[in-house]
């Protein structure tokens, strides 16, 4: 089980140049990628976000790509033709005001500066990506090697807090028959002044048994709970994203929770209930930071 926050990053140097990769990570529904990269590497983002989907289902990720060019690569160059053309008119008019001889050569403006800048909006991809694919798959690894160790130590947590749910259903199981027993004789005495009356009247008898039978019967709801706690527990193991299960049980096992509140007035198994509850809504704030 992995969690949803955590960080990675690299750092790598090639004959092009220095990358620098962060990849961070929180919670979210989805998977949501948002990416700042150089200008020159926008050509790259989409093989970016497809190599981070492929190890990661969800969570916001922030990706951040830095990079220094290398002196020795081999740079695109864009001549700065403005300033050539203003440096040949202002040559041509120094030539004329000083009288000089010859004419202005293409390698007299070569030597000017500015004449040619490196063309920083253009790169090519071949050379580029290797290395910083290389660089994301490194920083992606420690990203997602702090979420293993994230997520198991709330798989433990987890564990721990389902034994503590096991111990409040247990206590509510063995409640549940003396309140039974105590809710039983409140009914016999019931229907002892029932058959007492002048005219005992059998069908409202039938209806108020089957009624109070039903009411205090949390048999099934401790059965399920019981269930949805052997479910839960097996669910942490799976090395598949399973925080939205996870999600799903919890709400199943407050339901069952919140109908034996409803059924039992006991306030030992009212107290169970309020802190298993306690417990459940605990597990739900750790499993919104779940994969």
């Amino acid at each position: 089980m992995k969690s949803m926050t955590g960080f990675g990053k690299a750092e790598l140097r090639a004959p092009v140049g220095k990358f620098s990769v962060e990849i961070s990570s929180v919670n979210n529904r989805f998977l949501e990628i948002s990416a700042r990269l150089p200008r020159q590497f926008f050509a790259l983002e989409a093989r970016l976000r497809t190599l981070i989907s492929a190890h990661i289902e969800r969570g916001k990720i922030y990706l951040y790509v830095g990079y220094e060019e290398s002196n020795d690569s081999a740079a695109k160059f864009a001549i700065n033709r403005p300033a050539a053309r203003a440096y040949h008119k202002q040559l041509m008019q120094l030539k004329k005001e000083l009288g000089l001889s010859g004419g202005v050569e293409i390698h007299d403006l070569m030597l000017l500066p500015e004449f040619a800048n490196p063309d920083k909006e253009t790169i090519d991809d071949k050379l580029i990506w290797p290395p910083l694919e290389k660089a994301t798959r490194k920083a992606l690894n420690e990203l997602i090697s702090m979420r293993r160790k994230e997520g198991a130590a709330l798989a433990r947590d987890m564990r721990q807090r389902m034994k503590v749910i096991n111990g409040y259903i247990k206590v509510i199981v063995d409640h549940s028959s003396d309140f039974v027993d105590s809710y039983r004789e409140k009914l016999a005495a019931r229907i002892q002044d029932l058959l007492q009356s002048p005219a005992p009247d059998s069908v409202r008898l039938e209806e108020e048994i089957v009624m109070v039978a039903e009411r205090i019967d949390i048999s099934e709801e401790c059965i399920r709970l019981k269930s949805h706690v052997g479910q839960f527990t097996q669910t942490l193991a799976i090395p598949d994203p399973v925080g939205k299960k996870l999600n799903f049980i919890l709400q199943e096992m407050n339901r069952e929770a919140n109908t034996i509140a409803s059924k039992c007035s006991d306030i030992r198994i009212s107290s169970a209930v309020i802190s298993l509850k306690e417990e459940i809504e605990k597990l739900r704030e750790q499993v919104q930071n779940v994969e």
